[in-house]
């Protein structure tokens, strides 16, 4: 079986103990009931976790299901959507769903270091007048965290929704969600949140969202009463009462992270852009088709399309950071194509 490194899954289980008392508290529930449509508990252990009010949190069935819930609520066929690009793939779904005009501002990925167009993204917000902006930071491919300054002004010259989306958050040393403990969610904002990366609960499929009033007020409005259901319910209250773990487990995989980074950039001709995620955003100097055919059956990577013009002699892999044995096993993968070019097509 290949090692699965490309849907940026926490390699690490959660703890045994946390897992045991997940299968505890799931014993004891009543299947015939509904979970109660609100979710106060929850929502009480996620204001707190953030030092915000219960009132800005919205549950989910997944961050993916509000991303749906934002779109149904707020975009229509036409309207404006910014983003940059490459982001989020599931940015380019929703829109394209919601038949909304999808306007991306390309990445700089040339140079040594992403470099974002976030002047002329400003300007298009006054220009276009969105009905949404998206925000991943950070940023999914990349791996770059969005400054806060530029976060801030995009939010004052909105006159519509930006969602902030904060996935991979807890990888980063510092987010704009921490600067709003004990303050406010602005109106307009929604930020983003999920079980499924530090926290390392992927297959239970809970997100969550802190909203200003207006569009906490609107999800809700929108929000299936019963989208969270009971086993769900139980494994996140669960979790969430140790909010030690995620910062544990996340500091293990920035170690990891960093060792890989350094470790890539040592191969001639690859680059490993800095990251502030759980993944490391690749540049090679092979094409797809020959890098598919070397680790095929070795190594499950994702491939990204972002200079299509130079497919031929390059491709982009995000690639996910696993455990450290995983981690050795690649980089010896990559320096063995590095010194063994003759190897494909064999």
């Amino acid at each position: 079986m290949p090692l699965y490194l490309d849907k940026n899954e926490n390699p690490f289980q959660t703890p045994e103990e946390i897992r045991d008392a997940v299968l505890e508290k799931i014993s004891g529930l009543l299947f015939n009931r509904y979970p109660d449509p609100e979710y106060p508990l929850l929502k009480r252990q996620l204001a707190d976790i953030a030092g915000l009010s219960d009132e800005s949190v919205v549950t989910g069935n997944g961050g993916d299901e509000i991303l749906w819930m934002v779109f149904s609520r707020f975009v229509r066929p036409g309207d404006p959507v910014l983003t940059f690009s490459p982001t989020f793939s599931e940015y380019y779904r929703l829109s394209r769903l919601a038949e909304a005009r999808h306007i991306t501002f390309p990445v700089n990925l040339e140079g040594d270091d992403p470099l974002f167009p976030v002047q002329d993204f400003i300007k298009a917000i006054e220009k276009e007048k969105p009905a949404l902006v998206l925000l991943d930071t950070p940023n999914n491919p990349t791996g770059k965290s969005l400054p806060a300054s530029f976060i801030e002004e995009v939010i004052a010259r909105s006159e519509s929704l930006v969602v902030i989306d904060e996935a991979y958050g807890e990888f980063a040393d510092t987010t704009f969600l921490a600067g709003l403990r004990g303050k406010r969610v602005p109106d307009n904002v929604v930020i983003l949140k999920t079980l499924s990366k530090a926290w390392g609960m992927a297959g239970v499929r809970f997100g969550w969202a802190y909203c200003g009033t207006r569009a906490a007020a609107a999800l809700e409005e929108t929000r299936s009463p019963f989208n969270v259901g009971i086993f769900s319910e139980a494994a996140a209250g669960v979790v969430l009462a140790h909010p030690e773990f995620p910062a544990f487990s996340a500091e293990r995989v920035r170690r990891l992270r960093e060792a890989v980074h350094q470790g890539v950039n040592t191969i001639e001709g690859w680059k490993a852009f800095g990251s502030d995620g759980n993944f490391l955003l690749l540049r090679v100097p092979f094409s797809e088709g020959e890098v598919r055919s070397a680790a095929d059956g070795y190594f499950c990577f994702k491939f990204l399309d972002l200079t299509p013009e130079t497919r031929d002699r390059r491709c982009w892999i995000r690639l996910t950071i696993g455990t450290e044995d995983e981690m050795a096993e690649v980089l010896r993968f990559f320096s063995s194509l590095e010194k063994n070019p003759d190897r494909f097509g064999s």
